[in-house]
């Protein structure tokens, strides 16, 4: 009887370890299907423009960025600044220059997508305009009226802003017609030395943006506006003592 009791004591504690390892076992098991779960894949997100596109900040813009490249490396685009033509068309570069800018930071910016053209197509210098006149001849037997491309010269009609002092460098609208790209202009006056403006560019045939750097030498008094097409034709006195010049401030 003794050694029964001893017999199922045994027994009952090999049960007791054999249901307790396999416990641990299958907590163990648990662990390693938890440790080991869905793995996250990262998602990439593919640029929104292409080599073409043409975007901007707002839906009717008078200029914008052409989209010249998407290097995928670097996550950043090459662009270009790109003008509407006269007759409200895409478009026109001033020239070859391009430059980096991150994706985000161009998408984020710059959400509207204008329209989509052949990079290739887009010329790097600002269109010609040439105006044109009608002259009319007189034969002796019959009147025949003839179109003659004849190139009118640029007149002056307003600068914003109109006045600046010595040593300052600002940026200029002028507006008046028959400007063919890219044309000189200068601030001009008698007994002093001409003021040439810098990056001029061609908006239309009506409106120039340019930039200015006034030394701050220059006589305080009213300047000319003067415009030269590259044929030479100039806006003659339209301009006259249109911009005035202040005396250097103190700080």
């Amino acid at each position: 009887m003794e050694k029964s009791a001893r017999i199922f004591i045994s027994l009952s504690i090999f049960l007791v370890v054999g249901a307790a390892f396999m416990g641990c076992s299958s907590n163990s098991g648990s662990t390693s299907t938890a440790a080991s779960g869905t793995v996250t894949t990262a998602t990439t997100i593919a640029p929104l423009y292409t080599a073409g596109d043409i975007v901007a900040s707002s839906s009717n813009p008078a200029t914008g960025w052409l989209i010249i490249s998407y290097d995928s490396a670097k996550d950043s685009y090459t662009r270009a600044y790109i003008y509407k033509k006269s007759d409200g068309t895409w478009g026109y570069r001033i020239n070859s220059n391009t430059e980096t800018y991150p994706r985000s930071t161009m998408e984020k910016v710059y959400k509207v997508k204008i329209t989509h053209v052949t990079v290739s197509s887009i010329p790097t210098s600002a269109p010609t305009t040439v105006p044109t006149t009608v002259v009319t001849t007189r034969a002796t037997t019959a009147e025949t009226t003839a179109t003659a491309t004849v190139a009118k010269p640029p007149s002056f009609k307003n600068i914003d802003p109109d006045k600046a002092f010595a040593g300052d460098t600002f940026t200029a609208t002028i507006t008046g017609a028959n400007f063919v790209a890219t044309p000189t202009v200068k601030l001009t006056r008698s007994g002093s030395s001409n003021i040439e403006a810098t990056s001029v560019v061609w908006n239309a045939a009506t409106q120039l943006t340019c930039t200015f750097a006034i030394p701050n030498t220059t006589t305080a008094s009213t300047w000319n506006v003067m415009i030269t097409n590259p044929d030479g034709q100039t806006s003659g006195t339209s301009g006259s003592n249109y911009f005035n010049v202040h005396e250097e401030t103190e700080e």
